[in-house]
C-alpha cells in the first residue's frame, strides 16, 4: 500500500513595524515566550517557532521590527537580508490598524519582493473602540493581498491568519503595486517615497472610516505623564510605588511565609527523616546545612522578586515604559547617550546578560560600548537577595528606602562613569533618537505571565544549578581541613585558608575577614551565591550572625561593594562577545571592581570619621 509523502514544512516570515504587536502575534501563534516590548529594536535577532494548521506545520520566523527595508539600522539589515536570501514561502505582514498609514509604507516595500503575502490587520479592537471601521474586503481588493482582521493580544483571528498564510503560500502573486516614477528623475528615492505615500493615501481614503474630533484617552493621559514639568516626578513616583509594594509590608509578609516553610518546617523534617534513616553526620550536614541552607537562603526571596517583575511588567504592557524612554532622552543626552540606550539599561535591572545583548539596537559603536560599560551599574535582580538579607538584619524599618538608595546609587555611578568615559575613551555625539509612543492598553494576564515566567525560570534554573553547586562546594571546603580530614572547625578548613589570603584586600572596607571575602568570590559565578554562601558559612541563624560580625556601617559598605563590583562570568562573557574584544571585557571587570572597592572603602572610612566627630 502506497504511503503519502510527509507534507513539507511551510516557512513564514513575520514582518512589521516596531510596536505593531508583531511579537505578541508570534507568541500567540507559536506558543513561544519571546520578549515583547513597547519600543523599537527589542527583537534584535530573528526568532523562530512552530505553528500548525489543518495538519500542516508552519515554521514562523519573527523578524526584527522595522519601518522600512532600507538597511539604515541593524534591524533593517537583518530583516532585509533574511527576506532576500531565504525567500520564505509566505510573509505575514502585521499592520497596526490604528496607525495604518505609517505601517503600510513597509507593506509597499514587501510587495516589491514578489513573495506571497497576507496582511494581519492587528489591533482592530482599538479601531472599534475609537469608533472607526476598516473595510477589509475592499482593502484586499485594492491591494491584491488577503487582509485578515486580528487582535493578537486577545487571541482573535489567529486561525484565520494561519489559514490565509497556508492558502497564499506557493501561489503566484498579483499585487496592485505602487507605480514607480519614470526613469531619469532628479531624485529617484524621494520620488519613489512620494509615490508610495500617494498609494497609501488612496488605500486609506477608500477603505478606512475613522471617527474624528474627540481627543483619545491616550492623548489625554500623555498631556500629563509626558508634561515637561511633571514627567520625571511621575516616573520617580511610579518607581517609588513599586518599591513600596515590593519591599514594604506586602513583600516582607511573603518572604516571612516562605522562610517559615523552608526553615521552620522543611529543614527540621528533612533532618529528622535522615536521622531516622541512619545516615551519617556528614551526609545530614551536607543536605541540611549545605544544600537546604544554601538554596533556601536564595529561594526565600523569590516572592519579592516575582512581585517586582509583575509590577514592572504591568507598567511595560500598559505602554508607559515607552514614555519613560521618551522622557529620559533629554537627560541621557547630557551623559553622551540617547533615549534609545534607556531600553538596555532598563533591562539591566532584570539581568545584565540580555541587557548587554540589547545594546545591538544602538546604531553607533561608541554608543553601544558606552552603554555596555555602564549597564552593570544597573542593579540586576540577582543582587536583590543580598540587599534584602542585609536590609532585614540592619535596616528592617526602612527597607524600601534602603532598596531605593542602592538602586539610585547604582544609577548615579553609571551616570558618573558615562560622563567620564564620554569625555575620554568614548568621545562623540549620541545618535538621533526616533521612537513611536504606543496607545495605552490594559495589560493582559497572558502577556504579564510570559514576562514573569521567563524571569522565574531563569531564577530557579540558576538556583538549581549554579547556586546549588556553590552551596555544596562551600560546605565541603569549609568541612575539610588542610590535611584533607573532616573538621567541625571551619576556621581550620581549606576554605578559611584561601579566604584569609584574600581578606586583607577588604580591610579598609570594614569586612576584611575570610567569610565575607569567600562569599563575594562566589558571587563572581552568580550574585545569588553570596547569600547562599553566607548562610552556609554562618551556621545557626544568619540574621543573628550578621549582626554579630557586621556593624551597621560595615553592612552599608558591604552592600555598596555588592552593588558595584564585577558582574558574573556570564555577563563578562556576553560583554566580550558583544564588543568583540576580550580587552573590553577585562576593562569592564577591572573598572567595576576598582569602583566598588573605592566606593565601599570611602563609605566605611568616612563613616568612621564622622563617628569620631558625632559619636
Amino acid at each position: 500500500m502506497k504511503q503519502n509523502a510527509p507534507s513539507r514544512t511551510l516557512t513564514a516570515a513575520l514582518a512589521g513595524n516596531p510596536n505593531s504587536g508583531k511579537t505578541t502575534l508570534f507568541n500567540a501563534l507559536t506558543g513561544s515566550a519571546a520578549y515583547v516590548g513597547n519600543w523599537p529594536g527589542v527583537t534584535v535577532e530573528k526568532k523562530s517557532g512552530e505553528a500548525r494548521f489543518s495538519g500542516k506545520s508552519i515554521r514562523i520566523t519573527d523578524l526584527p521590527g522595522v519601518y522600512s527595508l532600507e538597511p539604515y539600522s541593524p534591524e533593517e539589515a537583518i530583516a532585509g537580508k533574511y527576506l532576500s536570501a531565504q525567500k520564505p514561502d509566505v510573509i505575514i505582514n502585521i499592520v497596526d490598524a490604528s496607525n495604518l498609514e505609517r505601517n503600510l509604507y513597509l507593506t509597499t516595500q514587501l510587495m516589491e519582493l514578489d513573495i506571497p503575502m497576507v496582511i494581519a490587520l492587528n489591533m482592530m479592537d482599538v479601531v472599534r473602540r475609537r469608533g472607526g471601521r476598516i473595510d477589509c474586503a475592499l482593502f484586499s481588493s485594492l491591494t491584491g493581498i488577503r487582509v485578515v482582521p486580528v487582535s493578537a493580544s486577545r487571541g482573535e483571528g489567529l486561525d484565520e491568519i494561519l489559514k490565509a498564510a497556508v492558502s497564499a503560500a506557493g501561489k503566484p502573486v498579483h499585487y496592485h503595486r505602487v507605480h514607480k516614477p519614470a526613469a531619469g528623475c532628479s531624485d529617484p528615492e524621494t520620488a519613489l517615497a512620494d509615490a508610495r505615500y500617494r498609494y497609501i493615501e488612496s488605500l486609506t481614503h477608500a477603505a478606512v472610516r475613522a471617527r474624528g474630533g474627540s481627543e483619545s484617552a491616550t492623548e489625554r493621559i500623555d498631556r500629563v505623564v509626558t508634561n515637561r514639568v511633571l514627567a520625571i516626578p511621575i516616573f520617580i513616583g511610579a518607581i517609588l510605588a513599586i518599591f513600596g509594594v515590593t519591599f514594604g509590608p506586602i513583600g516582607t509578609f511573603l518572604v516571612n511565609g516562605v522562610d517559615f516553610l523552608l526553615f521552620s518546617r522543611l529543614s527540621p523534617l528533612v533532618e529528622k527523616t535522615l536521622s531516622s534513616a541512619g545516615t551519617s553526620v556528614w551526609v545530614r550536614g551536607l543536605v541540611v546545612d549545605g544544600i537546604l541552607a544554601g538554596l533556601g537562603a536564595v529561594l526565600r526571596f523569590l516572592p519579592q522578586i516575582l512581585l517586582l517583575f509583575v509590577l514592572l511588567s504591568l507598567l511595560e504592557d500598559s505602554g508607559y515604559m515607552a514614555r519613560a524612554a521618551f522622557i529620559m532622552d533629554a537627560p541621557m543626552r547630557r551623559i553622551g547617550l540617547s533615549g534609545r540606550a534607556f531600553v538596555p539599561l532598563l533591562m539591566g535591572f532584570g539581568c545584565t546578560v540580555p541587557a548587554v545583548m540589547g545594546t545591538r539596537i544602538l546604531e553607533r559603536e561608541k554608543d553601544k560600548r558606552l552603554t555596555i560599560l555602564i549597564t552593570p551599574f544597573m542593579s540586576c535582580s540577582a543582587k536583590t537577595p543580598v540587599y534584602l538579607l542585609f536590609a532585614a538584619a540592619f535596616f528592617a524599618e526602612a527597607r524600601p528606602f534602603v532598596m531605593l538608595a542602592l538602586y539610585g546609587f547604582g544609577v548615579l555611578m553609571g551616570i558618573l562613569s558615562a560622563l567620564l568615559l564620554k569625555n575620554s575613551v568614548l568621545k562623540g555625539e549620541p545618535a538621533p533618537f526616533l521612537m513611536e509612543l504606543p496607545d495605552y492598553r490594559m495589560p493582559t494576564l497572558t502577556s504579564v505571565w510570559r514576562h514573569v515566567e521567563r524571569r522565574v525560570k531563569d531564577f530557579l534554573q540558576k538556583a538549581g544549578t549554579t547556586v546549588f553547586a556553590a552551596a555544596v562546594v562551600i560546605w565541603l571546603l569549609q568541612s575539610v581541613s588542610a590535611d584533607f580530614r573532616m573538621t567541625s572547625d571551619s576556621g581550620r578548613s581549606l576554605l578559611a585558608a584561601g579566604g584569609k589570603f584574600i581578606a586583607p584586600v577588604f580591610s579598609l572596607c570594614g569586612f576584611g575577614t575570610w567569610k565575607p571575602s569567600v562569599a563575594l568570590l562566589t558571587g563572581l559565578v552568580a550574585k545569588e551565591s553570596v547569600v547562599s554562601s553566607l548562610n552556609v558559612l554562618y551556621s545557626g541563624g544568619l540574621t543573628g550572625a550578621l549582626r554579630t560580625n557586621f556593624t551597621g556601617l560595615s553592612a552599608c559598605s558591604f552592600l555598596v561593594f555588592v552593588l558595584l563590583y564585577t558582574p558574573c562570568v556570564a555577563a563578562l562573557s556576553t560583554i566580550r562577545r558583544e564588543t568583540g574584544s576580550i580587552k573590553w571585557a577585562a576593562a569592564s571587570a577591572v573598572y567595576q571592581f576598582a569602583t566598588a572597592w573605592y566606593c565601599s572603602a570611602l563609605v566605611y572610612q568616612c563613616g568612621l570619621l564622622l563617628g569620631r566627630f558625632f559619636p
